[in-house]
């Protein structure tokens, strides 16, 4: 397990977009798995700013403490000014073991893609007044809307959901889940929208037990 954390703290830089909806759009579970509680989740995001990581994982971290579940972000365990790349296999699974963790949930981006949306084009009516005589009467004409054509960006985001307990082996991936984001607006918002889809659909699923 530790392998893969490293290389997925390796060799991601990731736009920080999530979508609103209330679902993971695609989710698989590692056969045989049944659930558990966990004593402490371990939240890392691959970002591409350091603030983007910290307002992430701290959103993630709020949502699974706002549900009672011990959760902190990865910055004391992996800091800013540190090179990550340099760690050893041994050296992240020692660290996340001496923080006391048994369960790692790990965020990435793992698609991107954009194409062009035409928009505008459609017809309306606008209210015209004009004088009849002494009367006002109301008419209507109808107007065309101008064509244009726009570019949407589409991310996919996945998340990866480790146990890392003694009992478990080390390549223990018990769950994944992937959601796409069409045009995103605001990361802070965005990423809360992004933890609580990921918390319910974690609890939901009972991937993660109470």
């Amino acid at each position: 397990m530790m392998k893969k954390v490293k290389l997925l703290l390796l060799g991601v830089t990731m736009i920080v977009a999530w979508s609103c909806s209330t679902t993971m759009n695609y989710t698989w579970t590692n056969e045989g798995y049944q659930g558990r509680k966990y004593d402490k989740i371990l939240v890392v995001v691959e970002a591409k700013t350091p603030q983007g990581r910290i307002n992430s994982e701290s959103a993630i971290v709020d949502r699974l403490q706002a549900e009672g579940i011990t959760a902190s972000n990865s910055i004391q365990v992996f800091p800013f000014n540190e090179n990550n790349h340099e760690l050893t296999e041994e050296e992240i699974e020692n660290r996340i073991q001496s923080g006391g963790y048994d369960g790692v949930l790990i965020t990435s981006l793992v698609d991107a893609s954009s194409r062009d949306v035409r928009e505008g084009g459609g017809t309306y009516m606008q209210p015209v007044s004009y004088r009849y005589g002494r009367y006002i009467r109301t008419g209507y004409v109808h107007l065309q809307e101008p064509e244009y054509y726009r570019q949407e960006k589409t991310y996919v985001m996945e998340t990866r959901f480790f146990d890392v307990a003694e009992k478990a082996t080390k390549e223990s991936v018990v769950w994944s889940g992937q959601s796409e984001l069409t045009d995103p607006s605001s990361v802070d918002s965005a990423a809360k929208s992004y933890s609580k889809k990921l918390v319910k659909t974690l609890l939901d699923s009972g991937i993660i037990k109470l």
